[in-house]
């Protein structure tokens, strides 16, 4: 839940600044496998997926990447 909040907070700040293109490096396999397919998601993390859905819409590039945390 946090990584998800923190990932539209992130969202909404570089909306907020015009950015167009984003990628998103994250250690967290659960943000994106829910971000993949919402049958992966907690259910209380779908509201937040959904919001995360529906900002990324209005880039024109957005990647998240899981990467090791080592």
């Amino acid at each position: 839940m946090v990584e998800a909040v923190a990932f539209l907070d992130a969202l909404c700040w570089a909306h907020g600044k015009r950015f167009s293109k984003l990628e998103v490096l994250t250690d967290c396999v659960v943000l994106v496998q829910a971000l993949r397919s919402m049958e992966h998601a907690d259910v209380f993390v779908k509201p937040v997926i959904r919001d995360i859905l529906d900002l990324v819409q209005e880039f024109d590039y957005v990647a998240i990447t899981n990467v090791p945390r080592k």
